[in-house]
């Protein structure tokens, strides 16, 4: 146990990810973002099920990382959601869409389309206590 303060990643504060694009485009989004994460000089692996297009990347976060790490951190997430989507893929292969992502639903299905889902969630979830 280290006594300097420099804790390690934990499950909580790792920052895990995934995306799903269409197969003729999968070597080059992972490609594109393991060069994200090289430059960047972020931590973590990209690996995928290279028969459906899915792919993740596991980025650990530490307590003393600088603001400028943890902003490439989210630089990769952000960069790989684009490709993604740019490609007519989506922000989520298996992980779902939470807080982080939400913000691409209207992109993806259009506005009637989260309207019907937020309609679904509000009658699944009157209390809002599941995922966004």
């Amino acid at each position: 146990d280290d006594d300097d303060g420099d804790e390690g990643a934990t499950p909580q504060s790792t920052v895990l990810t995934d995306a799903c694009v269409p197969l003729p485009h999968f070597a080059d989004i992972i490609t594109a973002t393991a060069r994200d994460v090289r430059e960047l000089g972020v931590v973590g692996p990209c690996f995928g099920h290279a028969g459906d297009g899915n792919f993740h990347c596991i980025l650990p976060l530490k307590r003393n990382d600088t603001k400028e790490y943890r902003d490439n951190v989210f630089k990769v997430v952000e960069n790989l959601t684009e490709r993604a989507i740019n490609v007519g893929g989506s922000c989520t292969g298996e992980h779902g869409i939470g807080y982080g992502k939400k913000k691409y639903l209207k992109r993806m299905y259009g506005e009637g389309g989260v309207s019907m889902m937020e309609a679904v969630k509000r009658a699944m979830d009157p209390f809002n206590i599941l995922n966004p």
